[in-house]
Formats: structure tokens, sequence, C-alpha cells
């Protein structure tokens, strides 16, 4: 008996939605990558100072969160919070600062995915405890 649960559908999309934002990061590398550098660190709240590096940054961040997602890891599942927290703060923030349609879609996707996975919190935590029962029933 496989103790492997499905991974719910939603689940799924949000974590290719971070592969192919992390795939769009690294080829913007090659095709503007200034602008593209600049305008991700704004988004992310953090200094356009900091060059082209923000875009490896990034999508190693969104493949990381992807792979921890698709995992239906507990890392995956608070890491995604945790960057979700600071990313829809940053949105809250500087759109109230600078005008908030440039941030309004980044701020619905924090929340959108926040709710979501709270939702969905059991799967992320049902495998671990499986396989205690599981092993309790060996024994």
């Amino acid at each position: 008996m496989s103790t492997r649960q499905r991974i719910p559908v939603g689940v799924m999309l949000i974590a290719g939605f971070y592969v192919f934002g992390a795939l769009v990061l690294l080829i913007s590398l090659f095709t503007n990558s200034a602008e593209v550098s600049r305008q991700i660190a704004e988004r992310q709240g953090i200094s356009p100072s900091i060059g082209l590096l923000i875009l490896p940054l990034t999508a190693a961040l969104a493949l990381l969160i992807a792979y921890g997602l698709y995992a239906l890891s507990t890392w995956g599942f608070f890491l995604t919070l945790l960057y979700l927290t600071y990313f829809g703060s940053c949105s809250f923030i500087l759109g109230g600062k600078e005008g908030i349609q440039p941030y309004l879609g980044n701020l619905i996707w924090s929340l959108l995915v926040v709710i979501y996975l709270l939702i969905k919190r059991k799967h992320f935590f049902l495998e671990k405890k499986q396989q205690k029962y599981l092993q309790m029933r060996i024994e």
C-alpha cells in the first residue's frame, strides 16, 4: 500500500507558475537584463543597485519553492508562506507609497495563494502522519 498522496491540482498549478517564472527570469538574463533586474528588484522591495544578481537569485528561489510545493514538503509549505508574506507585504507597502496599480496583481496573487495553501495545508503534513501510523501498526 502506497502512502504517497495525489498532489492537488491547485498546488501543481502554483508550482508550475513558479517554474515558468524562473525560466522567464533566466531567459531575461540574455534579453534586456538591466531593465528586468531593476523591475524585479523594485517589486521585491530591494534596491535596484543589486544589479543582475537578482535574476538568478529570484529564479533559484522560485525553483526551490516549486520543488517544495510539488513534493508536498513541510519546508516547501512554510517557505512559500514566508516568501508570499514578504512579497505581499512589499507590494502593499510600495503600493501605498507609489500607487497601487503596479503592485495590485502581486498583492492579490500573494493573498490568494496563501489562502489556498492554508486551506490545503493538510496535504503538506498528512504523509508524515500516515507514515507514523503505519510504523505503529507494524510494531
